[in-house]
């Protein structure tokens, strides 16, 4: 594998990583617990630059505290009808999922250049 194809696979596993954690936000955005019981909790990726020129990136789960919502008819509500539930932005998971469609789109299109230039090298040597 060329360098430039291994930097290009890095970002498409980097974009699908990212589609994943802000699915998994979006589908649990609705999600309540019980108050003080830790219900779901958002998670965010973590890129950074590898040495040879790609993206490392890593799920992480963030620590923020939940909202209190006032949901009366939840079997988890407390007696004042009151329910943790997980602080995300559905805006912003939507602008990371796109954002993340972007950045494979562009890594495809380099994959494909690479394997472009590799076949042209390759027609040239026969």
């Amino acid at each position: 594998m060329t360098p430039i194809a291994a930097i290009a696979q890095s970002g498409i596993a980097a974009a699908t990583l990212k589609l994943g954690a802000s699915a998994a936000n979006l589908a649990n955005a609705g999600d309540t617990s019980a108050i003080g019981a830790g219900g779901y909790q958002p998670i965010a990726v973590d890129n950074s630059t590898t040495p040879d020129g790609g993206v490392a990136a890593r799920a992480v789960t963030l620590n923020t505290p939940p909202i209190v919502a006032y949901d009366p008819t939840s079997p988890l509500a407390n007696a004042r009808g009151y329910v943790d539930a997980p602080e995300i932005d559905p805006i912003s998971e939507v602008s990371n999922t796109l954002a993340a469609g972007r950045a494979f789109a562009f890594s495809v299109k380099v994959l494909k250049a690479a394997d472009k230039e590799q076949q042209t090298l390759l027609d040239l040597k026969t």
